[in-house]
């Protein structure tokens, strides 16, 4: 499986919400490649709005691109934990949002994410996501009915461990949806 760099698919500045184009530029700035893609952006920001989505985590912010594509769909009221483990790149998205106090920025394991749980929708981008026994992990994090949005795959891998452990699992309804000829995600919800 290849990791799809996301920031050559942003071009110029242009169709993006500001806060989504400043991470972009900060990632670049910071040569860190592997930001969220615009096609998963535009998925999170869609699945951020939904009715119900008022608790959100992010599991690994790096720069803050996904944050900020979450950020400009959450309904006013709606809170974002997001959880860095990497130092600098936690303070650099901390003070990229310090505006928005609905948004924190902890470094740190993903695990820091379990004291404020549960949520009604997890990005999990830098945590568990792909190892057996991970769906379980993340678990505790839900409520019942939460969304799981897990990007990073390759459309048409075939026996794809990484895939399996979420899409055959009982705990959790889970479907593929293919983005790009080369980006999929993989979206599932906690029974």
């Amino acid at each position: 499986m290849t990791l799809q760099p996301g920031l050559p698919r942003y071009g110029e500045a242009g169709d993006f919400p500001p806060r989504v184009w400043q991470a972009v530029e900060e990632s670049r700035r910071r040569d860190f490649p592997l930001a969220c893609i615009p096609e998963v952006g535009r998925l999170l920001q869609f699945c951020t709005g939904l009715h119900g989505m008022e608790r959100i985590c992010e599991l690994g912010t790096a720069y803050g691109v996904g944050a900020a594509w979450i950020e400009a769909g959450m309904a006013p009221g709606a809170t974002l934990l997001t959880v860095e483990v990497d130092p600098e790149r936690a303070r650099a998205a901390r003070a990229m949002f310090a505006d928005n106090p609905a948004i924190e920025v902890m470094a740190g394991d993903w695990s820091l994410a379990l004291e404020r749980r549960p949520f009604d929708m997890l990005f999990s981008d830098g945590g568990p996501k792909r190892a057996p026994g991970d769906p379980e992990k993340l678990l505790p994090l839900l409520h019942d009915g939460a969304l799981v949005v897990l990007d990073d795959y390759t459309p048409g891998t075939l026996d794809d461990p990484s895939r399996d452990v979420w899409l055959d699992n009982t705990a959790y309804e889970a479907v593929e949806l293919i983005l790009a000829a080369d980006a999929s995600v993989i979206l599932a919800r906690k029974h």
